[in-house]
């Protein structure tokens, strides 16, 4: 189980939101009126439709990742699970509060005694990384 502060994710995500809006107002202020923003407000959406998600899943595995040198293994492999596969009792959740989703991952890693695990774990901004299921597979 991951030792990390549930109030982290939340504090993280309010400096973001801040931070973008302090961007914001020294940008118009310190911009000239006659500065074309139409191309910029198109890239910085493109950027945030195409490096949030990259961003997102960079940040999924290095939650996992933390969370299995904890216990002092090592990461062998970490996939996320298709759509189809994610839907559990935490759909109503996804529905209303698309930040605070939970990703499911296939997580194979040794353990400090050197027997190779297959695990199933979800990750998420506000809930840290849940170990679901957790099953031994031998010796490395």
């Amino acid at each position: 189980m991951s030792k990390r502060d549930p109030d982290l994710a939340s504090g993280v995500y309010v400096a973001l939101i801040s931070a973008t809006m302090l961007v914001c107002l020294i940008g118009a202020l310190a911009l000239p009126a006659s500065f074309s923003l139409d191309k910029w407000i198109g890239l910085a959406f493109v950027g945030l439709f195409i490096g949030s998600p990259f961003l997102d899943r960079l940040a999924h595995r290095s939650r996992i990742r933390a969370a299995v040198e904890e216990i002092g293994g090592n990461v062998v492999r970490i996939k996320r699970l298709p759509f189809w596969r994610q839907f559990d009792e935490s759909f109503a959740i996804m529905t209303h509060l698309p930040i605070a989703r939970r990703i499911k991952h296939e997580v194979d890693y040794t353990d400090a005694t050197g027997f190779l695990h297959h695990a199933l774990c979800r990750s998420g901004w506000f809930h840290g990384v849940e170990w679901i299921d957790d099953v031994e597979v031998g010796s490395d």
